[in-house]
């Protein structure tokens, strides 16, 4: 039943306003987890792709993965991409270090030129004149 709109008044400082009345979903809050129960998982959003087994593996269904089709035209198109493909490639050398930037003694020796000279760089590994500034 709706109120009249006398029932809708008040008074308030000698005279009479109409009263706010808010409605139902402004009073309900966005469920979280904070909001929900101890087993409440609401989860992102995503699709499961597949399932686990009993084994502790888990099997890919093909027909769920999602495909990206590029659209036709898409080389020819004058969209350009938000990074240049003109910049120059980075190479870093990692001589004497079998794994490269994986190696534990490049860590090491990284820490030791960090206790000797600070943030400055170490003399070995200052920039030469053939050094390409990104950005």
């Amino acid at each position: 039943m709706r109120p009249t709109t006398v029932n809708c008044l008040r008074f308030f400082k000698d005279r009479l306003i109409p009263e706010m009345r808010k409605s139902p979903q402004g009073r309900r809050n966005r469920l979280t987890t904070k909001n929900g129960n101890k087993d409440f998982y609401k989860g992102t959003g995503s699709a499961n792709m597949g399932w686990h087994t009993k084994h502790g593996k888990y099997i890919i269904d093909y027909h769920k993965v999602r495909t990206y089709v590029v659209p036709e035209g898409l080389a020819t198109t004058k969209l350009a991409p938000y990074v240049s493909n003109a910049l120059p490639a980075v190479l870093n050398e990692f001589k004497g270090y079998k794994y490269g930037a994986y190696d534990g003694k490049l860590y090491t020796d990284k820490y030791k030129e960090y206790l000797i000279y600070g943030a400055d760089e170490s003399p070995e590994s200052r920039r030469n004149e053939s050094w390409v500034e990104r950005g």
